[in-house]
């Protein structure tokens, strides 16, 4: 019986990962009943190309016949995700970037009479 994490790698939500632990099957992995089943799942319904087209080279190779593919499934590639997540963080510095500089500016506006006392006040003192 094939050690579970062989099961569990396949089984993987990332496709790479699929992809790796099929071409590191054993001829010893492929004789085991699940390996093969997860093995024909992937033929039949893996949304990336080139772990269908590994597990159906794997099958082959144990003498098995691989199930008809059905429709590969449009999934984006993995890590598309990334530079819209950058995006976002961008805008959100960005953000946090202007309404600070419009709280200081209101700041500024609210308390400049009395930072012009100050300074009058100073100015005053140091007058001979």
């Amino acid at each position: 019986m094939a050690e579970l994490s062989h099961i569990a790698e396949l089984k993987s939500d990332s496709a790479k990962r699929r992809e790796r632990a099929i071409q590191n099957l054993t001829a010893t992995d492929l004789t085991d009943a699940q390996v093969i089943e997860q093995l024909q799942n992937i033929v039949s319904a893996d949304p990336m190309e080139y772990a269908r087209v590994a597990a159906r080279a794997q099958l082959l190779a144990a003498g098995q016949t691989p199930r008809a593919s059905v429709a590969p499934i449009q999934v984006k590639q993995e890590d598309a995700s990334k530079p819209a997540i950058f995006a976002i963080g961008y805008f959100g510095i960005l953000i946090i970037c202007v309404c600070v500089a419009i709280g200081v500016i209101g700041f500024l506006a609210f308390s400049a009479p009395q930072i012009g006392n100050i300074f009058s006040r100073v100015t005053n003192g140091l007058a001979p």
